[in-house]
């Protein structure tokens, strides 16, 4: 699959099916309105829908997803053009939770992919069938779809109303943490249903005192890069798509340090990250399920992969820390290395590994 950050529907490298084909009916179906105003490439919203394309391939071209499992949401800073989405009156209006009111997005436009929808798909088929734009109302507790989707007459005349397009079910999450935190760099939010973070979530090391040291333990970059923000948050198996999710995670991401943290590990279920844009949310995810994986293939193939110990990892850091803290206009004197003196236990005394497998 070609990895591209423009949608091929966008650049008319690709055009919409002819009226009255089959296909057309089954695009419509899935919410393409052959009348609305065309998404620019080079706008907010056209090199979101872009990114989306680009993570959903890359996750898919390197295995890090059960199926095509998972959803995507931004929060545009622009608002859309209206020739672009369905007129307001039109538009389907839905209600949100009685537990989640979110005012602070009042009129604010917010991109997310649909319920149902593949990720793998998004960059290869019009946007319209895989993502939505929603509208947040002024009570702050009902939405509008303003695109993908049928208008609310047409989805009182079908006859199929279970078919009905829908965002992603556990937009609730998106709407609460972007209200609540995206002037602290939560402008986009990636979840993904990795497959190697979730089978070490079965085993041993699954436990959440011990699932960041052992990931830590094979990547002495990820005490570097995430320490700071205090590492990866966990929250305990739940139903998806309920309130009390989205409050644990926004309670896991304000976390109180700084920067807050960039990504949550929904025990067995997925990952659910952050960042300014999609791809630097889709960084993190990717980040913890590449050391997983590397994780787990070395310890299934007998690979000798002695994991780094507490003493070693605290060692790299505070070099770490001492680099970044040295003054530039200081004169660094040149030394001879020393080396440190280690005592070897003997082997009956080695201390026992708690991060490889037996």
């Amino acid at each position: 699959m070609e990895l591209t950050l423009v949608n091929p529907y966008l650049t008319k490298q690709q055009v919409a099916p002819p009226a009255q084909s089959y296909r057309h009916q089954q695009w419509c179906a899935r919410g393409y309105q052959q009348g609305l105003h065309p998404i620019s490439p080079d706008s907010e919203l056209g090199t979101c829908i872009g990114q989306m394309g680009w993570v959903g391939a890359h996750a898919h071209a390197h295995d890090y997803l059960w199926a095509s499992a998972g959803n995507m949401g931004v929060i545009l800073s622009e608002t859309v053009d209206t020739k672009c989405l369905i007129d307001y009156d039109e538009s389907p209006r839905y209600a949100l939770p009685a537990a989640i009111v979110v005012k602070g997005l009042a009129g604010r436009h917010v991109l997310l992919t649909k319920s149902g929808s593949r990720l793998d798909m998004i960059g290869i088929e019009h946007p319209a069938l895989n993502v939505t734009v929603i509208e947040v109302e002024p009570d702050g507790t009902h939405y509008r779809m303003r695109y993908g989707t049928q208008t609310q007459m047409e989805i009182d005349n079908a006859t199929e109303s279970d078919n009905r397009c829908v965002p992603t079910s556990e937009m609730f999450h998106y709407l609460l943490i972007f209200e609540q935190l995206e002037k602290h760099g939560f402008q986009a939010l990636v979840h993904l249903q990795p497959k190697f973070l979730n089978l070490i979530s079965r085993t041993e090391h699954g436990h959440p005192d011990r699932f960041y040291s052992f990931l830590k333990g094979y990547e002495p970059e990820t005490p570097i890069i995430y320490d700071a923000s205090d590492g990866i948050g966990f929250v305990q198996e739940r139903v998806p798509g309920i309130p009390e999710l989205s409050y644990e995670s926004l309670r896991l991401f304000e976390n109180g340090a700084a920067p807050n943290r960039h990504i949550l590990y929904w025990i067995g279920h997925g990952t659910f990250s952050r960042g300014n844009d999609l791809l630097e949310a889709y960084k993190h995810a990717e980040y913890f399920e590449a050391v997983a994986r590397m994780a787990w293939e070395a310890n299934q193939r007998q690979v000798s992969a002695e994991a780094y110990s507490e003493e070693i990892v605290n060692c790299i850091l505070r070099e770490f820390k001492a680099s970044r803290n040295q003054s530039p206009d200081k004169t660094v004197e040149q030394q001879e290395p020393t080396v440190a003196l280690i005592d070897i236990e003997p082997e009956d005394k080695k201390p026992e590994n708690l991060y490889n497998y037996p």
